[in-house]
């Protein structure tokens, strides 16, 4: 365990941008601390913790909703105006003891291959907004996922923004009903009738693709003990046919 230096709790964005701007300090983020606080590095000498920080509510617009980086996943469940699919997916993160105090911004900066909630915000084309000291910047998500720490840099995530609008669909295979998927595949027909899918335990973080390509030619999964690269490459292309005749 890394001997920390300092924990500090900030009242604004502002106060916790000041903090991560230290070029002289190792500092980490932490917010529901269900990621960090098991995968602390030793490099580490302070923690900035963003629970006062403000960014935890959900607001709607007409095209979609807009969640601030704190926002719980039980608070994305319990939202009655939420997407279903959006509520379902985020449900599965875990029981709901983690889902309590996972957030969804440590979801995004922390990916799991197989998150079916990273996968949603995938397919309701969610946008990144990071806040540093030298402003603000909007990332799509697939950009952002491609390299977390250049995205970052010393900022942090502080909403994301969805389109909700559309025909959902998903399906999975799984151990049991309570496990992470072996593979996934949500789908969504936009507002501009352009057919989506999204790919869960095929690569190293849940991937978009368009509806009309060749999912086993596009995909190269790992293979482990639950399933091999070959199973998990033709359980994406059945679940991908199942979920787009659903639409």
């Amino acid at each position: 365990m890394p001997t920390l230096k300092a924990y500090h709790r900030p009242a604004t964005v502002a106060e916790a941008l000041q903090l991560l701007a230290r070029p002289d300090v190792n500092t980490a983020i932490i917010s529901g601390g269900t990621h960090l606080v098991v995968n602390l590095s030793d490099m580490i000498e302070e923690v900035v913790d963003l629970q006062a920080t403000g960014l935890n509510e959900i607001s709607y617009t007409g095209q979609g909703m807009i969640i601030g980086a704190t926002v719980t996943l039980q608070s994305l469940v319990d939202d009655s105006q939420a997407p279903p699919l959006l509520r379902e997916m985020a449900k599965r993160e875990g029981p709901n003891t983690l889902r309590q105090a996972a957030t969804l911004g440590g979801l995004v900066a922390s990916p799991h291959k197989e998150s079916e909630l990273l996968a949603a915000l995938l397919l309701f084309e969610a946008e990144i907004e990071i806040q540093s000291t030298g402003g603000r910047k909007t990332i799509p998500l697939p950009q952002f996922l491609r390299d977390i720490p250049t995205a970052l840099g010393r900022g942090l995530v502080s909403t994301i923004t969805l389109s909700t609008l559309g025909q959902t669909a998903a399906d999975r295979v799984a151990r049991t009903p309570a496990d992470r998927p072996i593979v996934a595949v949500l789908a969504r027909r936009g507002p501009d009738n352009q057919v989506r899918l999204a790919l869960c335990g095929v690569a190293a973080t849940p991937i978009l693709l368009d509806s009309n390509t060749d999912i086993k030619a596009a995909i190269n999964p790992p293979s482990d003990f639950r399933g091999s690269r070959e199973y998990r490459r033709q359980m994406a292309a059945t679940l991908a046919r199942r979920v787009l005749n659903s639409l």
